[in-house]
């Protein structure tokens, strides 16, 4: 029997139509291909920021290191006097000692230590130089480190990574299963008219999700144990084992409310696969910091979520642990635990998310924009990534141009426009009282010095590497061209972005201050520096704070451009911004500004309805 030719026409007729039906769902769409256009370059950023943040905070430190004998050293090492050299690096008196004789030079360093590894080799550069003016000898390096002690070092940095990843990896496609595949066959909505308790059910699915979590835990640990033994000669006692799965008990608590949160928001499980790319390698990312050079679990990093677990089992698994740190990483993910389960527990409580009626079209229904501000933000994120940096790497000052004007004001106004809401009201292009513009005017003068009071605070955890902030802006410009490009286009288009179309579309359904901090955040992850994102977002909130208390848009971007218009000044004219009595008073007269309400505003309605909306 002959098959019938296949018809063309109907071929291109089905891939027509399946076309159209995904490319009627722009949330879907931007999963697949937004996300992966921008999570694998900011998490590459990201990873490189940090990275060079700790390189050039150790090249920037003078290290101690002892010779004998004595010879010139480079900028950058201090000698020290010590009886012996091996047993004062041994003892962390010096981070590294070298002994030169007639036939080369021995040289001792400690490769547990980051400082050691740097200044093994500047004192081996040194030595060299040094040798090159006599007659060139062979540098010998001893690590005094024992080769087990530094293998366990490695394999506990990437443990973390591989756990984390394995223990994902074992519970999304459960939790997947047991709540979108349920909305997508039909039989959640079935399971919860039943008499059972609503929260049991939902409890019962996430106690599933946990133990296949934990269980994938369990195994890679046990995998792990005998691969190390077997393929390194790495010997992990049963009570190590123990402790790293004990630490990683709330990360699998974290991990189920992640999923079971990722697997209620999925309208079907399509849409639940491709969110599993960011669902799996952000976490990774954060637990990527154990293998990060010199970052230490300290008090501050302890907090972090993930990262303070990942540096705790990493300092177990090389028996270097300080138990005090490891118990503040415990409860610190803990606590990220618990909170992140109260999320998941209010989203699977709503009824629109459980039973699959959280689409599009009735979530646009229902008044609710919130998702079409975050498409707004990947689209802009990658007209900026892909375009605006390009264009900025060719010429700077006409790519700030196209950048602002050709690609934020556009975006801005068409969204509202393509959603069907009035743009005018959307963006909140509307006049302010007097008061307000006064508001920001001395606002405006003053965030500067709490931008660099963040700045400074944030410099104690987490210092940004010396001189990024060089070069950045061609301060051989004119001065009005520098303020017209860096300061009111910025000024204008980025609030007209982020508290006019972002804010806009997000407070829809939300309260005005989640929208703020939301928007603010939005603002400094838009900034594309992971040592700018804290500072940006506080001036986010500022200028959030000011845009609430006046109902327009419009004061924001006077201070915006003030603030901006100030840094534009301070670089051309070489002043020193630098933390200091001056900065902080103008830092507390920010805040008092934006927090306390004149009494202009407070005799009328509109006034008292503008001054409490925070």
């Amino acid at each position: 029997m002959t098959r019938a030719p296949v018809s063309w026409a109907l071929l291109r007729a089905v891939v027509d139509a399946e076309l159209r039906q995904h490319l009627r769902d722009p949330l879907t769409l931007i999963l697949m291909v937004a996300v992966p256009l921008v999570l694998y370059p900011a998490l590459g950023a990201g990873g490189h920021a940090l990275a060079k943040a700790q390189a050039d905070r150790a090249e920037g430190r003078a290290l101690d290191v002892a010779t004998e004998p004595a010879f010139d050293l480079p900028e950058g090492l201090d000698r020290v006097e010590v009886v012996e050299l091996r047993a004062a690096v041994e003892s962390g008196q010096v981070a590294a000692a070298v002994r030169l004789g007639a036939d080369g030079a021995e040289l001792y360093f400690d490769s547990r230590q980051p400082d050691s590894l740097d200044a093994r080799g500047r004192l081996r550069d040194a030595v060299r130089a040094h040798r090159r003016a006599t007659a060139a000898r062979e540098v010998r390096e001893e690590d005094l480190t024992a080769p087990e002690v530094a293998l366990r070092r490695k394999v506990g940095a990437l443990a973390p990574l591989l756990l984390l990843f394995t223990l994902l990896t074992g519970g999304l496609y459960t939790a997947l299963d047991v709540v979108t595949g349920e909305k997508e066959r039909g039989t959640l909505e079935t399971l919860l008219t039943t008499a059972v308790d609503r929260r049991v059910i939902v409890l019962g699915k996430a106690l599933v999700v946990f133990v296949f979590t934990a269980a994938s835990a369990l195994m890679a640990a046990l995998s792990g144990t005998l691969s190390a033994r077997w393929l390194a000669g790495v010997e992990l006692s049963a009570a190590t084992v123990a402790a790293v799965l004990v630490l990683f008990l709330p990360v699998c608590a974290l991990a189920t409310a992640i999923l079971m949160a990722a697997a209620a928001w999925s309208r079907d499980f399509k849409s639940g696969q491709i969110l599993s790319t960011p669902v799996l390698l952000v976490p990774v990312a954060l637990a990527g910091a154990a293998l990060v050079p010199g970052l230490d679990l300290n008090v501050a990093t302890a907090v972090l979520p993930l990262t303070g677990m990942a540096l705790a089992t990493r300092d177990v698994l090389a028996g270097a642990a300080s138990l005090p740190l490891v118990g503040l990483a415990f409860v610190g993910t803990l606590a990220w635990a618990g909170a992140a389960l109260a999320f998941a527990a209010r989203l699977l409580g709503r009824e629109d998310v459980l039973l699959g009626a959280s689409g599009g079209s009735q979530r646009r229904l229902r008044g609710d924009h919130r998702a079409d501000a975050g498409a707004l933000f990947g689209l802009g994120l990658l007209a900026l990534w892909f375009l605006g940096q390009t264009a900025q790497a060719v010429d700077l000052v006409p790519g700030m141009v196209l950048t602002q004007v050709g690609l934020f004001v556009p975006l801005a106004v068409a969204a509202p426009w393509w959603l069907g809401l009035p743009v005018r009201e959307t963006l909140r292009v509307r006049g302010a009282p007097a008061v307000e513009w006064l508001r920001a005017g001395v606002a405006g003068l003053a965030l500067p010095g709490l931008a660099v009071c963040v700045h400074e605070a944030q410099n104690l955890v987490f210092r940004a590497p010396t001189g990024m902030f060089e070069d950045v802006f061609p301060v051989e410009r004119p001065l009005w061209q520098l303020v017209l490009v860096f300061a009111v286009l910025p000024g204008v288009c980025e609030e007209l972005l982020f508290r006019g179309a972002f804010y806009g579309l997000w407070q829809t359904r939300g309260s005005r201050g989640a929208a703020v901090v939301v928007t603010a955040l939005a603002f400094g992850a838009f900034h594309l520096s992971v040592f700018r994102f804290l500072p940006t977002a506080v001036l986010g909130v500022a200028l959030g704070v000011l845009s609430v208390r006046a109902r327009s848009v419009l004061p924001g971007m006077l201070a915006h451009t003030l603030n901006n218009a100030f840094a534009m000044v301070v670089l051309s004219y070489g002043l020193p911004l630098e933390f200091g009595p001056p900065l902080v008073v103008a830092a507390a007269a920010a805040v008092v500004v934006l927090l306390v309400r004149p009494a202009a505003l407070s005799g009328s309605a509109t006034g008292r309805s503008a001054a409490g909306q925070l």
